[in-house]
């Protein structure tokens, strides 16, 4: 939750009992399937320089500032290097089973004080890519770090010209942050830089995920996997915020549908939508120095609506069981905010952070929408029930044939929002088919107002929720 201080200003998380975390050691790591142990080249320089030397290439290394070798000479004189180096911890991914080292990896970039750490320079023979081994040798070294050492910050830096080290970045668990252009000169060439994150809040479902997916149970007889990293049965969190989370992915999906039905599939910009939607949001605060303007906080609060509309498809298409528990996490703060509005200063400058983190990482980030709404004095019963109402117009503007052009915005001397609003005011918000009711209330009334033709040719009966089909 964001903190203000004396001023009113918005201020991060107060952190009294840190302390600077300790370096880490050349240790051994073990595993089920690999174990980890800092480079030494008299020990593992054979078995490393065999594995790589299987390559057809020297393609892996061109986004590394080493290699390719030309000889056995070069190679261990690299391997002298790194496993004297002070600034990082070089290890080798040794398979349990022969006792082969496959491949290296480091922690780098190590700032105790801030509790930051890197794992980089990633170098994976043909024989350790894809296996489990690989994934392990990543679990081992994020648990070391954050679980061991207490670090709570987690990095991961690539080329970004580099597709498979940020797939790979992706598919364990790292978040993108954006990229710090003209970052490195290496090779005789500009790098700019990729950044990727995990901090510690985020680490214990990242765990789970880990060992989940880690575990025999989790293979065939073949050595093929049952499920995908982070696809595997995770509990989310039974708390209010999840329960109404399940219930607006469910909205949202079933409006999806009827909007588009390959609506999974197709490339939405959901962020730059989001995006357009907080430059509106901003034109109901009373900012502008050359236009005098009160303040709207009720459409302020529609807006919000809208922003979240998108959101949501955000998160249902990203399929990612950590995001929904993050976004379940941050709607339960929600519960018992109070429904009372910050200062409009206040609120511009928690929309500014979230349009920027949205620009940022191009998805939609809960905590801060999260913080925006409580600033803006929803809770989580008044945001959920807003949202079921705007969910039951778009769906009944859907049925009405919107997208053709037959829907009649105008209903009688009023629009179709503020039917809404009325409606919302007269039905019992706190029963569990309250959307449909909603849904139900407003194809009533928008009947009431058209009949005949246009109503014939749009009359058709709304389909049960995808729950009953």
């Amino acid at each position: 939750m964001v903190q203000l201080n004396d001023y009113h200003q918005p201020i991060g998380p107060s952190l009294p009992h840190w302390q600077a975390r300790p370096r880490p050691t050349r240790c051994v790591l073990h595993g089920k399937y690999c174990r980890l142990e800092a480079v030494n080249p008299e020990q593992h320089g054979e078995s490393l320089y065999e594995a790589y030397s299987s390559a057809n290439d020297g393609r892996d290394w061109t986004y590394l500032s080493v290699g390719p070798f030309t000889s056995r000479g070069q190679f261990d004189q690299h391997l002298h290097t790194i496993s004297q180096a002070d600034n990082a911890v070089h290890y080798a991914v040794v398979e349990q089973a022969t006792g082969r080292a496959l491949g290296t990896l480091s922690l780098m970039r190590i700032d105790p004080q801030n509790g930051c750490i890197e794992v980089g320079f990633v170098a994976w023979s043909p024989a350790l890519k894809q296996t489990r081994m690989a994934t392990e040798a990543h679990y081992l070294l994020m648990a070391y770090a954050i679980d061991g050492l207490g670090y709570r910050r987690y990095e991961w830096k690539c080329d970004t010209h580099n597709a498979p080290s940020q797939a790979a970045a992706r598919r364990l668990g790292f978040r993108y942050e954006g990229i710090f252009r003209q970052a490195i000169v290496y090779k005789g060439r500009s790098r700019d830089t990729a950044w990727f994150s995990i901090t510690d809040t985020e680490w214990p479902a990242l765990k789970a995920n880990f060992q989940a997916w880690l575990a025999p149970e989790n293979f065939d007889e073949q050595g093929r996997q049952k499920h995908r990293l982070g696809q595997q049965e995770t509990i989310i969190p039974a708390g209010s915020g999840a329960r109404r989370l399940k219930q607006m992915l469910t909205l949202q999906t079933e409006l999806n549908h009827l909007i588009d039905p390959n609506w999974r599939v197709a490339k939405q910009d959901y962020y730059r939508a989001i995006w357009l939607e907080c430059a509106e949001l901003a034109n109901y605060l009373d900012w502008k120095w050359w236009q005098h303007r009160e303040r709207n906080l009720p459409q302020l609060q529609l807006e919000l609506i809208d922003i979240l509309h998108f959101g949501l498809c955000d998160v249902l298409r990203a399929n990612d069981l950590l995001r929904e528990q993050e976004a379940a996490t941050a709607l339960d703060q929600l519960e018992q905010a109070p429904a009372n509005a910050s200062d409009s200063a206040t609120l511009m400058t928690a929309l500014e952070h979230f349009a920027l983190r949205v620009l940022q990482t191009r998805q939609f980030d809960f905590s801060s929408f999260v913080q925006l709404a409580r600033l803006s004095g929803l809770t989580l019963d008044t945001l959920y029930h807003s949202y079921a109402g705007k969910n039951a117009l778009n769906r009944l503007r859907q049925l009405r044939g919107y997208q053709h052009g037959h829907y009649h915005k105008q209903w009688g001397d009023q629009q179709d929002n503020e039917h809404l609003a009325r409606l919302q005011s007269q039905l019992p918000a706190e029963q569990d088919n309250y959307p449909e009711l909603i849904l139900h209330a407003l194809q009533d009334s928008y009947n009431s107002f058209f009949s005949g033709g246009t109503q014939a040719q749009n009359s058709a009966s709304l389909p049960p929720p995808l729950s009953l089909r």
